[in-house]
């Protein structure tokens, strides 16, 4: 209870004859109890010490970051490494007077910090502190030793300029020198969050706009802006799969997308399959009048010639949407079981025929495995027969559970490691990737962590440092229970996570996590990537590949890493097939066939094939099988 009218014990107020109060010994400075009205203490028991009328604990927090040493509730030996507190020098220090704040104007009256100041320099006799640096919204004037009052919303400022802000307090935006709310920085104009600026769209890309863009808004989910309008100069709108938007002329609108005239008669520059932005669900290639000449996977053309349909059921290939008799191939990590009617089946659903742990699999006279989920371990690699075994790094780390180790790290080299996702002993509990039975005051319970203290983010059932290896792999720094920046581009952030989600994730980790209703994945053998946008409607999103692991290569979409070793092709969209042909060639099906010696660029021009891949099939199997599990 934090009752206003008690005493502070570990800075919490208490009534004074509350458990927590007579613990720390508060009482009057005869030793006598004190009343239920009491609002400060006058001496403490040993193990805590008197600090401007409360009692701290000398080994909890906020006390240790106070006093380092006390002896019968005296504090002997300050804290003074962050130089916002000071050891009191004067000859005669009253209780409770041995350590003061930078800040504390009163002190003991004879030695005493300065109003506002953050850190200082200790006095060698009675008088003040002498400030180094201010708290938020104040700055030093060095001459009088104050701490002067910024302008409103101002963090920092000059002190020879009070009223011009260098910087802004939480919530408000530096435009110009003035700092505003973020609803007067709009238009032309948008709030960023990561500098607390009011940043001109059209600015160059390295100050934070977009150039020749003339209206935008802040995307929290690709955390950077998001171009409206291009202006009058003539430039088309381009959106690209992952939500980036640029200005371009015609000839920045390259293969991957097409010109599209959207329902107010405004051309803009997208993928063919974009329809959250105007243009047609499932389509691969299409014509500047938004019809479909070609569809993705997954998808067939509908009767009108013009649109896709979704063959459905995990389906790839199909004459006829949402008939399974028709499907004659299926999305990759399934494989096709004929039947009345046909069934598209996980490789690794053991019930219908698959093979345990399995991510991608082949069926001719019987089926084989290709490739293993992440959290198992693979006998032997393609052209071989795979068979997958779950295990933990260490088998004993994770209370001996072997469907407990789902928490993939991977390190600097790229190597990837599973530490605990669970703990087999309910008393024990994933912090730092291994069981144990201190959790601090990170919340965990029957074996997993379900949220996490500042300092610590929350990754796959556990709490991890981001000080600390192997937390410190994937975050840089974490307030609130949130991983606030990545470690490397091998991570990205989960846009919108809170402390009870997962707020990062690999590159290369297939398996994703949920925020809300929404899916956030990595793709299979991606080494760096950016974050993904928001989920499209189907709920998933998936983060764009920008290299990939294992001699792979990226899919022309950047949403796949597929090996691509056709001759004479340039881009593949899943393995072996080819999506688009370097100059001398021309795509027939799936491969590239020589146009001869006498055709040169200008010739094949026209050949470039437009594509979206999700490679899709997997990336969506995964993160369905993840879901899926995560309801188990």
């Amino acid at each position: 209870v934090n009752d206003p009218a008690g005493v502070s014990i570990d800075s919490l107020c208490r009534p004074s004859s509350s458990l927590q109060a007579i613990t720390a010994g508060c009482t009057g400075s005869d030793g006598v109890a004190l009343t239920d009205s009491s609002t400060a203490c006058e001496s403490c028991s040993s193990g805590f010490s008197l600090f401007m009328g409360g009692c701290y604990s000398q080994t909890g927090t906020p006390g240790s970051e106070i006093c380092t040493a006390a002896k019968g509730g005296k504090c002997t030996a300050c804290k003074t490494e962050g130089s916002y507190i000071f050891q009191n020098r004067a000859a005669t220090v009253t209780l409770g007077n041995e350590c003061i704040l930078c800040s504390d104007a009163t002190g003991d009256e004879t030695t005493k910090g300065v109003a506002n100041c953050n850190t200082c320099t200790a006095p060698s006799s009675a008088g003040p502190a002498t400030c180094s640096a201010c708290q938020a919204g104040y700055v030093r004037d060095q001459t009088n030793n104050e701490c002067k009052k910024c302008g409103t919303g101002c963090s920092t400022c000059s002190a020879s300029n009070q009223q011009g802000c260098t910087a802004c307090l939480e919530g408000k935006y530096l435009d110009g020198n003035t700092c505003i709310d973020a609803s007067s920085c709009t238009g032309a104009k948008y709030p960023d969050p990561k500098t607390n600026k009011c940043i001109q769209c059209n600015a160059a890309a390295e100050q934070g706009g977009i150039p020749e863009c003339t209206a935008c808004m802040y995307s929290d989910s690709l955390q950077k802006p998001v171009c409206s309008n291009c202006g009058n100069g003539g430039k088309l709108l381009r959106i690209d799969l992952d939500g980036t938007t640029s200005c371009v002329d015609d000839a920045g609108c390259t293969v991957g997308n097409t010109h599209i005239v959207d329902s107010t008669g405004t051309k803009k520059c997208l993928r063919c399959g974009d329809d959250a932005n105007g243009g047609l669900a499932g389509c691969n290639t299409c014509s500047s009048k938004t019809t479909c000449t070609t569809c993705q996977d997954g998808y067939v053309k509908n009767s009108n010639g013009n649109t896709c349909d979704a063959c459905g059921n995990n389906c790839a290939t199909c004459t006829k949407a949402n008939d399974m008799s028709t499907c004659s191939k299926c999305l990759p990590g399934y494989f096709l079981k004929t039947g009345s009617p046909n069934e598209c089946v996980l490789c690794s659903d053991v019930d219908k025929g698959g093979i345990e742990g399995c991510a991608a699999c082949t069926l001719s006279t019987s089926l084989t495995c290709n490739s293993c989920k992440p959290n198992y371990k693979a006998s032997n690699t393609k052209p071989n027969p795979v068979t997958c075994t779950k295990a933990c790094e260490d088998p004993t780390a994770c209370g001996g559970t072997a469907g407990a180790c789902d928490a993939i790290v991977v390190d600097g080299d790229g190597n990837m490691k599973h530490y605990c996702s669970y703990c087999g002993e309910s008393t024990k509990f994933p912090i730092d990737g291994i069981c144990n039975n201190v959790k601090g005051s990170n919340t965990c319970d029957r074996g997993v962590c379900t949220s996490c203290t500042t300092g610590y983010f929350l990754y796959m059932g556990g709490c991890y440092s981001s000080t600390s290896a192997p937390g410190n792999l994937m975050c840089k720094t974490a307030e609130g229970g949130i991983c606030t920046t990545v470690a490397n581009s091998r991570y990205f952030a989960v846009p919108g996570a809170a402390k009870t989600d997962q707020s990062v994730l690999g590159c290369g980790n297939p398996l994703g996590t949920m925020v809300g209703d929404s899916a956030y994945i990595g793709i299979q053998d991606c080494r760096t990537c950016t974050a993904p946008s928001a989920p499209s409607p189907a709920g998933m999103a998936a983060a764009k590949c920008t290299a990939c692991d294992g001699g792979k290569t990226l899919t022309g979409s950047g949403y796949g890493c597929v090996m691509c070793s056709i001759a004479g092709c340039s881009a593949c969209r899943a393995d072996s097939m080819c999506e688009a042909c370097s100059d001398g060639h021309r795509l027939e099906g799936e491969a590239c066939v020589s146009t001869g010696p006498n055709l040169g660029t200008g010739a094949i021009a026209g050949i470039s094939v437009a594509v979206i891949v999700v490679v899709g099939g997997l990336v969506g199997f995964l993160c369905w099988w993840f879901v899926c599990r995560g309801k188990a």
